[in-house]
C-alpha cells in the first residue's frame, strides 16, 4: 500500500464543518422561508441543506476506513470509544429535550421516554420537539458503530463486491416498501436502510484515499470543480422534485446512493485537490470540524432561539440571501460560542478515556 499523505488529514475536519455549518444555515433559513424551486443551484444547496446529514455519514465511514486499513478492529473497545466520544454530548442534550417536553411544553413524559431516546434505535417522541427533532441522526450512527467492525472484516475479506451487495439488498428492500406503501421516503431518509449505502460509499472512499487508487482520477485540477458542480446538479434537481417533503416519489429508492455518490465524490476531490489554505485559516478550519459534533447538536436550538429573538439585519433586499448572511452572521457565531462551552466541559472531558482499538493484522492479541 501506498504511504498516506496524514498532511491532507485535516481537510478531514474542514469537511465536517462545513456538514455541520450546511445543516445550521438549513434550519435558519427554513425559520424564514418555506420549501421553495430555486433555479440558482446555490440557494438550492442552502434550500436542501438537509443533505449536510449525508456527508458526515460518508465521512463517518471515509475517517474510519482510513483508520482500519490494513489492521483489524477490536470491536469491545470500538464500541467503548465511539460511545464515550458522543453519548456524554448526546446525553445532556436528550435531558435537555425531555425537560423541555414536560415543564416547557406540557407533554406527560415518563423515564421510559427517556430510556428510549437512548436507545440505539429512533425514539417515538423524537419529531415532538421542535429544538431537537433532528437528533434521529445519532441512533442511525450509532448503527454504523456497531456494524462497522464487521463491515471492516468482511471488505477486507470480500472486498467491494460484498459492499455491492448490500447496496442492492437494500435497492431491493427500499422497492419493496415502495410497491406496497406507496413511500419509501421515511425509510431512505431516516433510517438505516437508506443511510448505511452513505456509510459503505464513505468506506470505500477511505479505501481508495488510503492505497492511492484515486490519486490519478481526483488529484486532476477539475476534479474539485466538476465534482462540486454535480453535487449542484444533483440537489437543484431534488429541489425541483419537492425535496425531503416529498413523501410519496419513487425516486426516494435510489436517492441515498446519488447523494452518497455527490458527496464521495467531492470528498475525495477536496482531499487530493493540490492545494493549502495558509496556516490561520486551514487551522481555525480544522478546529472548527472538532466542534463539528457540538454544532449539529446544539444548533437547532440556537437557531430557534436567535430566529425569534433577533430580527434580521436588512443586509440586501433579496430575502433569500439575507437570511443565508445572517444565517452567517448572527446565527452560526452564536452557535459556535455555545459550542466551544459544550465541547470542552461535555465532550473533550471525556476524550481521555478512548483506547487503542486498532491493531496490525499480523500482531497477536
Amino acid at each position: 500500500m501506498k504511504s498516506l499523505n496524514t498532511s491532507y488529514l485535516p481537510r478531514l475536519d474542514h469537511l465536517r464543518f462545513y456538514a455541520a455549518a450546511l445543516v445550521l444555515l438549513y434550519h435558519y433559513f427554513h425559520q424564514f422561508i418555506g420549501n421553495v424551486q430555486f433555479s440558482n443551484p446555490i440557494a438550492s444547496l442552502i434550500n436542501e441543506g438537509h443533505v449536510g446529514i449525508g456527508l458526515f455519514m460518508v465521512l463517518s465511514g471515509f475517517i474510519f476506513s482510513v483508520i482500519a486499513q490494513q489492521k483489524t478492529v477490536r470491536y469491545g473497545w470500538f464500541v467503548y470509544n465511539r460511545f464515550i466520544r458522543i453519548y456524554p454530548l448526546y446525553i445532556f442534550a436528550v435531558f435537555l429535550a425531555v425537560t423541555l417536553m414536560v415543564y416547557n411544553q406540557g407533554q406527560s413524559r415518563s423515564v421510559f421516554d427517556i430510556i428510549a431516546w437512548l436507545l440505539a434505535f429512533r425514539p417515538e417522541t423524537i419529531a415532538q420537539l421542535s429544538y431537537f427533532s433532528h437528533l434521529w441522526t445519532i441512533p442511525v450512527e450509532f448503527s454504523f458503530y456497531l456494524l462497522f467492525p464487521f463491515l471492516h472484516a468482511f471488505f477486507q475479506r470480500w472486498g467491494l463486491k460484498y459492499f455491492v451487495g448490500i447496496s442492492l439488498l437494500l435497492l431491493i428492500v427500499r422497492s419493496g416498501v415502495y410497491l406496497e406503501f406507496g413511500s419509501v421516503r421515511f425509510l431512505a431518509y431516516e433510517t438505516l436502510f437508506g443511510r448505511l449505502d452513505q456509510f459503505l460509499i464513505g468506506y470505500v472512499c477511505g479505501w481508495m484515499y488510503s492505497s492511492g487508487q484515486g490519486r490519478r482520477l481526483f488529484s486532476n485540477a477539475l476534479a474539485l470543480p466538476v465534482s462540486f458542480a454535480i453535487l449542484l446538479f444533483a440537489v437543484r434537481w431534488l429541489n425541483h422534485h419537492g425535496g425531503s417533503p416529498n413523501m410519496d416519489a419513487a425516486w426516494w429508492i435510489v436517492w441515498p446512493l446519488v447523494e452518497g455518490l455527490a458527496w464521495a465524490l467531492l470528498v475525495l476531490s477536496y482531499m487530493y485537490f493540490r492545494f493549502r489554505l495558509p496556516t490561520a485559516p486551514g487551522r481555525i478550519l480544522a478546529k472548527l470540524g472538532e466542534l463539528s459534533f457540538s454544532i449539529y447538536v446544539v444548533h437547532m436550538f440556537v437557531v430557534m432561539v436567535v430566529a425569534k429573538h433577533v430580527p434580521l439585519i436588512p443586509l440586501l433586499h433579496d430575502q433569500a440571501t439575507n437570511v443565508v448572511l445572517n444565517g452567517l452572521l448572527v446565527a452560526l457565531p452564536a452557535t459556535l460560542l455555545i459550542s466551544l462551552l459544550t465541547y470542552h466541559l461535555i465532550e473533550k472531558p471525556f476524550l481521555q478515556y478512548r483506547r487503542v482499538y486498532v491493531r496490525d493484522l499480523k500482531q497477536p492479541d
